[in-house]
């Protein structure tokens, strides 16, 4: 499971500036293979079976004209390598859906995020109905359409989330296309307009042999978004920024037929085929002088082996932070819900769609259009936009010529009334057909970001000139009558054949300046190149310098917490000290007075026996005597006070009388006894 999280580390936000523009092909080679890894992690939907013993369910091609159309395949594609089928296991069991979200067909997937920006959230689906060249198609003209429409921020959106401009675009040959959008989304109610900057990387060659359908690789589509910071996107006054990251791929499933075919041998038989029954991808040109674009015809009855009519896989995982302080649990308990709604709008919105633009009115929409008027109010219906990003902007492509390059930055002047040599590609498209792959090939360029970029677009301008030599059309007999289309076709294309050649030669007179102008072009860059490292380093040491200065109060205020909290400890100890002791005393006193208490107690119980005892013995003959003994004892032990007392009583006695006898003798007795008794007591 820590390869998964590795792999998704690779969807975190970046600047542009991390992006290495030098090393482009193992960046994107190293994204695509974390891509891959993410979408072959992800289960595919519940009971289903083998594509070895699956059937079609329905033979039309294009058929659906709604995602309510569209066919639930059962078809399952093989599972991955088994490094890559242990990590299923960390999507577990798919969620729970509402009833009308189970008849889509979509299962949704949640796993926990371990890098505390909250939890991934992965669909995965199998559809009949719609073709694979349809789908991809949808999936790379879903963001260009959105900039072409004027308005507030999301206008003109497919799954609530629209365009409003095109800051880079750069094309590495064989590997993908890279490129930065700027978005925008309006949610309903209160909220503020959300912007989003997403560095979108697309590719139809991404997959590796961990992913092959018996003996190849399917055909696919895939797209990863991830947030990028752009110089030319800064933020804008009254609107939020916030951050999706996601992983969308469309995978063809082939299926069994009476004639086996390898993908490459069902591409060719595509080409070969399409023609000959209108085109399942039709031109402008085929279908009269006021028409655009191309055109993505419908078969009720389409060939078996046909492979527009094989399932087409459809997985996107993503994870969104829409801004703007709403509580991370309600993006995510949202989220299933949306992500499955988003996926029926796209389907309705690509099902009914057959006219897509030509690639170049796509590059020309992308790098001219830009939102004007984003501050106008637009109240967006929940259905529209369903309240939280959650899964919106997943699958947002444009352009997918393999060998075009076209920056805002570098679009050339045409108003000296030549045509941009980018031209000379969009023509070549429109006669593809009828152009074998060799003089087609020469008819395209890529561009450059250093000073080689004259050189290059030179060489391969001159190799138009290999279209002079090229087959006018598809061979026709002598004793075959043309029909009036095939020779207005043919005549069309001869006129563009005079129109390429013109424009060769201007845009070899337009080379010759550029390269004029390219010594200074590059001083320029790379002054500015300069000047944004300049930039960045300065922002980077003021950016530590705060943090350090933060550190700095915190460590200050860590440092008084703790001396005050060793003060109020060690006041808390003497506190209870001091009580403690006072405790001991208190404990200690009550024991003295239960004492006293007792002692006291018991002295006048010995006083009471005393005086019983001597009332007793002084009516005895022999009591007396013994009083007298005890009186003598005592006095020998120190009572002097006593003895002085009986004494004085004695002499007072004498003087009364001698005569007084017994009685008067026991009297004395115990009148002395009970003095003693009393000073015993004092």
């Amino acid at each position: 499971m820590t390869e998964l999280q590795k792999a998704l580390e690779c969807l975190r936000p970046k600047d542009f500036g991390e992006v290495p523009l030098d090393g482009l092909s193992d960046f994107l080679s190293d994204l695509f293979n974390n891509a891959e890894l993410i979408a072959n992690s992800v289960p595919p939907p519940p009971n289903g079976s083998p594509y070895e013993s699956s059937q079609r369910s329905r033979s039309d091609a294009n058929g659906a004209t709604s995602a309510a159309d569209l066919t639930v395949s059962k078809a399952r594609r093989p599972a991955p390598a088994t490094q890559q089928a242990e990590l299923q296991k960390a999507w577990g069991k798919p969620l729970k859906l509402s009833a009308k979200d189970n008849e889509t067909g979509i299962s949704v997937f949640k796993m926990a995020g371990h890098d505390r920006h909250g939890a991934w959230f992965a669909r995965t689906s199998v559809h009949e109905g719609l073709g694979f060249t349809k789908w991809k198609r949808a999936m790379m003209q879903e963001f260009p359409e959105s900039l072409a429409v004027q308005g507030g921020p999301g206008e003109g959106n497919v799954r609530g989330i629209g365009g409003d401009k095109r800051l880079e675009d750069i094309d590495v040959d064989g590997v993908g296309k890279l490129q930065v959008y700027q978005l925008s989304a309006q949610f309903p109610g209160p909220t503020a307009p959300r912007e989003f900057i997403t560095l979108l990387v697309t590719s139809e060659n991404a997959l590796t042999d961990a992913s092959k359908i018996g003996n190849s690789v399917p055909r696919h589509y895939i797209v990863v978004s991830i947030p990028v910071t752009h110089p030319d996107a800064p933020p804008r006054n009254g609107m939020v920024r916030g951050q999706y990251e996601s992983v969308e791929m469309i995978r063809e499933i082939p299926l069994s037929s009476g004639k086996s075919a390898s993908t490459s041998d069902l591409l060719k038989h595509t080409r070969s085929k399409s023609r000959d029954r209108s085109s399942t991808v039709g031109f402008a040109e085929s279908r009269g002088p006021d028409a655009k674009g191309e055109r993505i015809d419908k078969f009720e009855n389409a060939d078996s082996d046909d492979p527009e009519t094989n399932p087409v896989e459809w997985i996107m995982i993503t994870r969104s932070d829409p801004g703007g302080g709403i509580p991370r649990f309600m993006v995510e308990r949202s989220t299933p819900s949306s992500i499955v709604q988003d996926a029926g709008k796209f389907l309705n919105w690509a099902c009914s769609k057959n006219d897509f633009p030509s690639y170049e009115d796509d590059e020309e929409t992308a790098v001219d259009e830009s939102k004007k008027s984003w501050e106008s109010e637009r109240t967006f219906a929940v259905s529209e936009s369903n309240g939280i990003l959650a899964g919106v902007g997943s699958s947002i492509a444009d352009n997918p010529r393999p060998h075009s390059f076209r920056r805002p930055s570098h679009i050339r002047d045409t108003s000296d009334g030549s045509e941009d040599p980018s031209i000379i590609q969009s023509m070549a498209a429109a006669v593809e057909p009828y152009i074998p792959d060799p003089a087609l090939n020469s008819l395209q360029r890529t561009d450059s970001r250093s000073s080689t970029t004259t050189s290059s677009s030179i060489d391969s301008f001159a190799s138009a000139e290999q279209f002079n030599t090229a087959p006018e059309g598809p061979p026709v007999s002598s004793s075959t009558p043309l029909d009036a289309q095939t020779s207005r076709e043919l005549e069309r294309i001869e006129q563009k054949k005079k129109q390429l050649q013109d424009n060769l030669i201007a845009a070899r007179e337009k080379q010759g300046k550029e390269m004029e102008d390219a010594s200074t072009k590059t001083a320029k860059e790379l002054e500015k190149a300069t000047e944004r490292h300049n930039r960045e380093r300065k922002k980077q040491e003021d950016k530590f310098a705060k943090e350090v200065q933060k550190l700095e109060a915190r460590r200050e205020r860590e440092t008084k917490k703790v001396l005050a909290k060793q003060q109020k400890e060690a006041d808390k100890n003497l506190l209870l000290k001091t009580q403690r002791e006072r405790d001991e005393w208190k404990d200690k006193a009550g024991l003295a007075e239960t004492e006293n208490r007792l002692l006291k107690e018991q002295i006048g119980e010995l006083q009471r026996e005393n005086t019983v005892l001597v009332a007793k013995m002084g009516k005895s003959e022999g009591g007396l005597e013994v009083l007298r003994k005890v009186r003598e004892e005592l006095e020998g032990k120190g009572r002097t006070r006593a003895s002085s007392r009986a004494s004085a009583e004695s002499g007072r006695s004498k003087g009364s009388g001698s005569g007084s006898g017994k009685g008067g003798a026991g009297k004395r007795e115990r009148e002395g006894l009970g003095e003693r008794s009393s000073t015993f007591h004092g």
